[in-house]
């Protein structure tokens, strides 16, 4: 009975630690992805300012400032 108790200790043991290092990858943050997102939110920011602009509600003036913020916006977002 003994061995059997063991034998079970050591196969939790085992799984735990199989477990907890192909999980820790997973809990890691990529600066390339941060990186990628930060690319995406810029991108879509551009095209919602660009699609203002060629609707005729906003002036080329007036997208110029709008990106500016945007831009000062989304650093501001990514340096925290």
């Amino acid at each position: 009975m003994n061995i059997v108790r063991h034998t079970r200790l050591v196969l939790a043991g085992v799984l735990f630690g199989l477990a907890t290092s192909v999980a820790a990858p997973l809990n890691s943050t990529d600066p390339k992805t941060e990186n990628k997102q930060y690319e995406y939110l810029k991108k879509a920011k551009y095209f919602e300012i660009r699609a203002q602009l060629e609707a005729g509600d906003l002036t080329p003036e007036e997208a110029q400032k709008e990106w500016k913020k945007a831009l000062k916006k989304l650093e501001k977002r990514e340096s925290k």
